[in-house]
């Protein structure tokens, strides 16, 4: 399993410091104790407890070691890095004074039906744009993501327009069918309710659109606040700045993790 705990760490952005750590020959009580004592906070993964997430890592793994001697399956490094971000995370947060408010973010879908987050950024200077879009399940966890760099881009909705169809893209490229697409644009979602009509610079983006969506079985749309639309928005404002066009299966980029788990904490 050392091997296996490597690439979790890497997953989690914490080899390098890790390492510093560890580079001494000491028992294993010492630098666990160096660990607790060193304490802070990991920026990267919005301030996590350093100490919290590597204790809570090494009983992780430990219970992965037991699940794999057992004849049990284990999940992939990146899979378990979430896991162990969320397990952390909902300690450190019930150790904390209640707040008074509860957030207003994501809200995982039905058992059995998957949920599309879509977002888009646009720049009115540059024309530019860039979509973002993540497919999670009803456990939050991640299915797929895509951004699309847009070069050439008239308005901002219209890139908002660009993302909605990448979103039934990406569901149709993976073959999903039973899901709810939502975004926090508002023009896009009337316009779907409405058949997909335009009367705007967007007339082409919603009849692919509509096409799109007539492949598909049971499926909806919905508006979503920007707090509930975080991975999505983060995906497209790293296209915007990159200018790459990307996907991923399965295996979520390691800049959207702590906004993956930010939305399966439980306050």
């Amino acid at each position: 399993m050392c091997g296996r705990a490597k690439e979790v760490w890497e997953s989690l952005g914490l080899s390098v410091i890790l390492e510093g750590i560890t580079c001494l020959d000491r028992s294993g009580s010492v630098l666990i104790e160096k660990i607790i004592r060193r304490g802070g906070r990991v920026e990267a993964l919005e301030n996590v407890g350093f100490a919290e997430i590597v204790l809570v890592a090494g009983w992780y793994l430990w219970w992965e070691r037991r699940q794999r001697v057992h004849g049990g399956n284990v999940e992939s490094p990146s899979c378990s890095a979430m896991s162990i971000l969320v397990l952390t995370r909902n300690y450190m947060n019930a150790v904390k004074k209640p707040q008074a408010k509860a957030k207003e973010g994501w809200k995982k879908p039905l058992e059995g039906k998957l949920m599309i987050n879509v977002d888009a950024a646009f720049d009115t200077d540059s024309g530019r744009g860039a979509t973002g879009v993540v497919i999670r399940d009803y456990t939050g966890s991640f299915i797929a993501a895509m951004q699309t760099f847009l070069p050439h881009v008239v308005d901002a909705p219209m890139a908002e327009a660009y993302a909605f169809r990448d979103g039934l893209s990406l569901a149709q490229q993976i073959g999903i069918h039973n899901f709810t697409i939502q975004t926090d644009c508002c023009q896009v979602v009337e316009t779907m309710k409405n058949g997909g009509f335009s009367a705007t610079s967007s007339v082409a983006i919603f009849d692919d659109c509509s096409i799109l969506w007539s492949g598909f079985g049971n499926v909806h749309i919905e508006y979503c606040n920007r707090n509930a639309n975080q991975v999505a928005h983060e995906l497209a404002k790293s296209s915007f700045s990159s200018g790459n066009t990307c996907t991923w299966v399965d295996e979520p980029p390691r800049f959207i993790l702590s906004k993956l788990v930010n939305d399966v904490t439980i306050l």
